[in-house]
């Protein structure tokens, strides 16, 4: 499909709309409960989860979190073994990229894992300390998966919904 050209069958731009409203604004509340947790990655994976069709929305959500959890991995090992540095990041986005090439199978969304690679080490970085990536890793690796499963939970019932009419 090229850009400016209709899908053969268009999905509801409205009900698509509402399905990111509906996540986002659970995600939102939910995560707003508690303190000191920031909600954005998970109003992010709301977004880049959620698809008009059930079966697209399941399909992101593996590989949503297939490709932050091989960031998340290979940002926390580059980093304790070579240490917080800016050309560790260089490679361990270079290998992130590789790996998800070359098994994870959802071209739209390799992006994913060299940008976690690069969220999670960079404060290690600037703070020349190795912890520091860890606690951005557990909590965006939470995040995701939170927001994540609750787009899905909104196309499963945003699907059954249609069927019903």
């Amino acid at each position: 499909m090229t850009l400016g050209t209709a899908p053969a069958v268009a999905p509801s731009g409205i009900g698509y709309a509402i399905r990111i409203l509906v996540g986002t604004t659970i995600v939102w509340l939910a995560l707003a409960r508690i303190q000191g947790v920031n909600p954005l990655w998970a109003i992010i994976s709301v977004v880049v989860v959620s698809e008009p069709e059930l079966e697209d929305a399941v399909l992101a959500f593996k590989s949503r979190v297939a490709n932050t959890l091989v960031g998340c991995a290979v940002g926390l090992s580059f980093l304790f073994v070579l240490g917080p540095a800016v050309w560790s990041i260089l490679l361990a986005m270079v290998v992130a990229v590789v790996i998800c090439t070359s098994f994870i199978r959802v071209p739209l969304s390799w992006k994913i894992a060299p940008i976690t690679v690069a969220l999670v080490m960079t404060p290690s970085v600037l703070d020349h300390s190795r912890s520091a990536g860890l606690s951005i890793a557990l909590h965006r690796t939470a995040e995701v998966l939170f927001g994540s499963a609750v787009a899905v939970g909104v196309s499963l019932v945003g699907s059954k919904l249609q069927r019903g009419r």
